[in-house]
């Protein structure tokens, strides 16, 4: 069950997190707009580095880029959801939420 309950908050959460991103709030770290600035430097070394592969070289430099992006962002995800769930476990042991019979504390599972 406790399982469940973090899917469900860690799906919730991944709406939010891909929302609105030019809202105030929306955090961007001068190490996001440092890699950012890198890759837009090196965009145009990567397009010309795949001319110079066969067809097959492409495709696959292609796809290793493609899966290198979603891992970079499974990444990012986790740890935006992980952000929240230690938020939720730093209220409780500050006394600012309660447990409740359907939801319980992982660590205390162990």
């Amino acid at each position: 069950m406790l399982n469940d309950v973090w899917l469900k908050m860690a799906q919730f959460l991944g709406t939010l997190n891909g929302e609105n991103v030019k809202r105030k709030s929306y955090v961007r770290t001068p190490e996001y707009d440092a890699a950012l600035e890198a890759w837009k430097k090196t965009e145009q070394e990567w397009e010309a580095f795949l001319e110079i592969l066969p067809a097959e070289g492409q495709e696959n430099a292609e796809e290793m880029k493609e899966c290198l992006e979603d891992f970079a962002s499974a990444l990012e995800k986790r740890a935006y959801i992980q952000g929240y769930a230690d938020c939720v476990q730093a209220l409780y042991h500050m006394g600012l939420l309660k447990e409740n019979e359907g939801l319980k504390w992982a660590e205390k599972e162990l």
